[in-house]
């Protein structure tokens, strides 16, 4: 008698008498070994039987310990029932599948058609390729294409990331899993939602196909394309980002990133917003650290000082921003933030000097809160800003201990009934997270009281000074100031004083088409301003003046050309009424119908109406 129909009459028998087999390795049919696409080996089983249900139909009944093989894949289960002809076969409890030493799947229960090496598992499903586990109730698995598919929920869970979604593809072969529905990853760094998701497990990258937020520390992105790096924490965004934390926010095309030093960089369109100290930003290219709040701004940058009214606008080649805390450390050397070849020199600081932000400084006239920056020159004018620093007072006192860290600053009221010195006091910590900004190369400045350009600029929000260098002009309505150096200082962001060191010289339109300018000259300016407009300005220092005098119908009479030790200039409407010479006078007075050309104008005189900004929108061109 042959083996196939000894074992055949051997199952029956058994079935008859409801006997038990014990097979340790069962034989494979003749039939397995002539379809290598077909072939499913028997290694093992502890039960075998055999039934015909019809002429179609035969089943092998395989119970305890189960072990089958198709090709590179093992089949491992508590019973199985397989259809030979069909290639059909079905596994229960405790099913593990091998696929080709790479993909481990376990479930309660399998269905799987060889023909077309597909399996679909039940109840507890779990699928492992080494990196990563996922867990699912049903999934669909594709031994050719080596695709697994869920489609009622699933969680992977890949080293410290866990990810879920309504469905999901694994591909095994290049560890992709893509996820659709409700996807949320998350991380001990950081926290994902999306509608859909592309990750590796293997270089544990997500990849962005539709909107996603998300979460690091307190950092929020939106992004619709790009990608984040988990294992590097670095990422590249696209699709008009945006990424805003308590302090900030920014907006741009294209962003990448770099969360462990927080270094990034935004290209086109660039959008950054300081919520806390109202500054807005447009470039095309920013340079950015989130961890130390600065950014490089290049290509077309404008800087917004934002208030309520009248706006300051600041456009230059390139604007650099950081806090107070870390003007210290670049103030004499070289903006290094951003620079990635090292030994490169980037921007060079000229002028950025400060103290220590701890000095008490006695200052009249304006409100700063700390030591302002002044060029290295031989200022003796008695009207500059600063007096001598505040070493030591009779009755000086201990500051509480919630006060001893803070910068205090003495005030002298000019409004005060009793003239009495107002001490001013601002916690270290508060001044060291304000901004400072420069700017450097074609420095524009447009605000509707008082427009500028210059070489270079700084600016502090603690002192609220503008210092301009270079080259520097400054227009107030109708008048031009320029000088080697110009400080421009602000009260509630309108223009309070204007200071100018060296050379300075203001020029007032008269009638420009008859050339009349009233003009005034000296080593030192300073201007007054009342409500954004010029009231009075002082000129010292081999001082000269050219005025043009009016009578009662605003007919011009004759033009003054003055010198003295100093002049100073009232007025009002905008318009200058009154001239004080002091010390060592010397003038002539001209009739209007004999002015000589040659006295009309004072040495350096220029008028440079061309080159001043127009509008805010002229800044952005």
């Amino acid at each position: 008698m042959k083996l196939v129909p000894r074992i055949v009459f051997l199952c029956c028998l058994l079935l008859s008498f409801g006997s038990v087999l014990a097979q340790k390795i069962v034989p494979p049919r003749p039939s397995q070994t002539k379809d290598t696409v077909r072939l499913v080996e028997i290694l093992n089983a502890d039960v075998f039987l055999f039934r015909t249900i019809d002429s179609a139909t035969q089943l092998q009944i395989l119970v305890g310990h189960v072990k089958i093989r198709q090709g590179t894949t093992l089949f491992d289960a508590d019973s199985v029932i397989f259809n030979e002809r069909s290639n059909f076969m079905e596994g229960f409890g405790n099913v593990h599948i091998n696929d080709a030493d790479s993909i481990n799947i376990y479930s309660q229960y399998m269905r799987y058609e060889g023909t077309k090496k597909i399996a679909f598992f039940k109840n507890k499903v779990k699928l492992t390729d080494g990196n990563s586990v996922l867990f699912t109730d049903e999934m669909d698995y594709d031994m050719n294409g080596k695709i697994g598919t869920y489609r009622n929920g699933g969680r992977i869970e890949s080293k410290q990331t866990t990810l879920t979604s309504k469905q999901g593809f694994y591909y095994a072969d290049i560890k992709d899993i893509y996820f659709i529905g409700d996807v949320k990853m998350s991380d001990p760094e950081i926290a994902l939602a999306s509608d859909s998701l592309l990750y590796n497990t293997n270089n544990e990258v997500a990849t962005f196909i539709a909107p996603t937020t998300i979460k690091t520390g307190n950092t929020i992105s939106n992004v619709k394309s790009g990608y984040y790096d988990l294992k590097l924490k670095k990422a590249k965004f696209g699709g008009r980002s945006i990424i805003r934390d308590s302090a900030s926010t920014i907006i741009a095309d294209d962003m990448a990133l770099d969360d462990k030093t927080g270094y990034g960089e935004a290209k086109g369109n660039v959008q950054y917003k300081d919520t806390v100290q109202g500054l807005l930003l447009f470039s095309n290219r920013v340079f950015f650290n989130k961890t130390k709040k600065n950014f490089l701004a290049t290509e077309k940058p404008v800087m917004v000082i934002v208030q309520e009214k009248d706006s300051i606008y600041i456009a230059a080649d390139t604007i650099y921003s950081g806090l107070m805390k870390d003007l210290e450390r670049i103030k004499s050397g070289y903006i290094s933030e951003f620079d990635t070849v090292k030994g490169t020199k980037m921007l060079k600081v000229d002028s950025v000097l400060t103290t220590n932000s701890t000095n008490t400084t006695k200052i009249t006239d304006t409100v700063v809160l700390a030591k302002p920056v002044v060029p290295k020159t031989n200022i003796t004018d008695s009207s500059a800003v600063l007096e001598k620093p505040i070493v030591a007072t009779k009755n000086k006192k201990t500051l509480p201990t919630e006060l001893k860290d803070t910068i205090q600053v003495v005030v002298k009221d000019s409004t005060a009934t009793n003239k009495t010195e107002l001490v001013l006091k601002r916690n270290k910590a508060a001044t060291d997270s304000m901004r400072f900004i420069t700017a450097f190369k074609n420095v524009r400045i447009f605000n509707d009281s008082l427009q500028a350009v210059a070489d270079s600029m700084f600016y502090s929000g603690v002192d609220s000074i503008f210092q301009l260098y270079k080259k520097p002009i400054a227009w107030s309505k109708g008048s031009q100031i320029t000088g080697d150096t110009i400080f421009v200082y602000t009260k509630n962001k309108k223009p309070s004083r204007l200071y100018v060191f060296e050379n300075g010289l203001m020029i007032q339109n008269i009638n420009e088409k008859n050339e009349l300018y009233n003009q005034l000259k000296g080593r030192t300016i300073n201007g007054y301003f009342i409500d954004g407009q010029l009231d009075f300005v002082k000129a010292k220092g081999t001082a000269e003046s050219i005025y043009y005098a009016q009578d009662n119908d605003s007919a011009f009479v004759g033009m003054n050309r003055t010198s003295a030790d100093m002049i100073d200039m009232f007025f009002a409407n905008k318009e200058p009424k009154k001239v004080k010479f002091t010390s060592s006078v010397k003038g002539t007075t001209y009739p209007i119908r004999q002015l000589p050309q040659d006295q009309k104008k004072l040495p350096g005189f220029q008028w440079h109406e061309t080159k001043r900004p127009k509008s805010k929108l002229e800044l952005f061109l």
